[in-house]
């Protein structure tokens, strides 16, 4: 069974709404392509899933997270994979995408997500645990 790791970042904007970092690849995932979903990545063997998020965040979005608290797991959109749901606080840094993985990133609304293409298990975790 392959585990998915997907770190939860959120803020407020300045009209005091709360909006999730959220990004799509450069990856053909067919039907899927450039759908949106939480940075985060697969886990390696020996890896925790702390330290996957600290990783995979890293690399996508140069920013050093700290992933607070586990909120659930899921069954994730590929069979045979567990997707890991955590809230993670931004230490340092900016989001910079990675030229050639990242092809976009955004911070957005509950209602602007309900609008956008996002991943099935995105949208079924959104649903049920943040909007």
């Amino acid at each position: 069974m392959k585990k998915v790791v997907l770190g939860i970042i959120s803020r407020i904007n300045k009209k005091g709404k709360k909006e999730y970092l959220l990004i799509n690849t450069t990856k053909d995932f067919g039907e899927f392509t450039g759908f949106y979903y939480p940075p985060g990545g697969h886990q390696k063997k020996g890896e925790t899933e702390k330290q996957t998020l600290i990783r995979e965040i890293r690399e996508e979005l140069s920013l050093t997270v700290e992933p607070v608290k586990k909120i659930v797991e899921t069954p994730g959109d590929v069979k045979e994979e567990k997707d890991s749901w955590w809230f993670c606080k931004i230490l340092e840094g900016k989001p910079k995408m990675k030229i050639g993985e990242i092809a976009n990133f955004g911070y957005f609304t509950h209602g602007q997500i309900k609008k956008m293409k996002i991943w099935p298990a995105t949208s079924k975790f959104f649903k049920k645990y943040l909007l």
